[in-house]
């Protein structure tokens, strides 16, 4: 594994979420990245189906911020959802279970395939709570 591709370490976590929260101050990106994770788009006259909307859609921009935050650098640690949704969410992969381990096989040709198996390893890197 090249040096530059290792999980993050404690230090490196904490310039980034000092940063993250720095970024949050920016009205506007906050709210543009709200509208692209579906706030802005009720599906319903019925206050329970959007209430549910809302919810969901509130869990996928925390989940878009945890892992800009914990997985991914460069470019794609700054994007906006549709470029995450575009490069990253969207690719041709499979996760593979065998040998009690969790394997991603993601295509090589895929643009953005070293990033992804990077934020995996990442991802994989954190400790599970007991």
């Amino acid at each position: 594994m090249a040096p530059d591709k290792v999980p993050l370490s404690a230090s490196e976590l904490r310039k980034r979420e000092t940063v993250t929260i720095g970024a949050r101050a920016d009205p506007r990106r906050t709210i543009r990245t709200g509208k692209q994770a579906g706030l802005g788009h009720f599906p319903s006259h019925d206050y329970g189906l959007n209430k549910a909307w809302l919810d969901a859609s509130m869990i996928a921009c925390i989940l878009l911020s945890w892992l800009k935050l914990l997985a991914l650098d460069g470019d794609l640690a700054k994007a906006e959802p549709k470029t995450l949704r575009y490069r990253v969410l969207h690719a041709a992969a499979r996760l593979v279970r065998g040998g009690r381990r969790r394997t991603l096989k993601i295509a090589a040709a895929w643009p953005w395939a070293e990033e992804i198996t990077t934020a995996w390893q990442r991802i994989q890197a954190i400790p599970h709570p007991t």
